[in-house]
């Protein structure tokens, strides 16, 4: 996991190296913001900063790896173990992420990798703990600015995880700033 996330790192260059460290910048930020409603806002931060490193390979490489998808799931299942109150709400946001993108990939897998269903899965599960419907917003921004990302670059296939990392953190900015109700204090 870290030797193909270094590996990455020195493939995507300095403007590459910046946009992440940006991501997880944005995303500390935006959690900052959710802490005083939720205990469970460090749980979403530390899934979809880590989910950043899993996108990071997958702009380079064209692939989400298991094992750094399966660690950003860790801190949402401990949020869970702690309170399962949250439970409902994160299963309804990984529905609400995942499954379009489960079902996309069974329309057309050669399309969609499963890696994107993996890690949109725990994404809105992270994402759940605080408000399901952040999950749904991040999918929709997420998409969109994947179009827009492939259109301007006139690229034939794009990698998603970046899009969907991306939605996820402005889906907690515009939550935030829209005051989102959470699930549980």
């Amino acid at each position: 996991m870290v030797r193909v996330t270094r590996s990455a790192w020195r493939a995507t260059g300095p403007r590459g190296r910046l946009l992440t460290l940006g991501g997880v910048a944005a995303t500390i930020a935006v959690t900052l913001a959710w802490v005083p409603l939720s205990t469970a806002a460090p749980a979403t931060g530390l899934g979809v900063a880590l989910l950043t490193a899993a996108a990071l390979v997958d702009a380079v490489a064209h692939r989400l790896p298991n094992a750094t998808v399966a660690v950003a799931a860790v801190p949402v299942l401990v949020a869970l173990a702690v309170d399962v109150a949250l439970l409902p709400s994160s299963i309804l946001g990984a529905a609400l992420l995942g499954g379009p993108l489960l079902v996309t990939h069974l329309v057309a897998p050669s399309g969609m990798g499963f890696g994107d269903v993996k890690a949109g899965t725990v994404l809105g599960a992270a994402l759940g703990l605080l408000a399901a419907p952040l999950a749904l917003l991040a999918l929709v921004v997420g998409l969109l600015g994947a179009a827009l990302f492939g259109l301007l670059r006139r690229a034939r296939t794009i990698a998603l995880g970046p899009s969907l990392v991306a939605g996820a953190v402005l889906a907690l900015a515009l939550g935030r700033l829209a005051g989102v109700d959470v699930v549980a204090p």
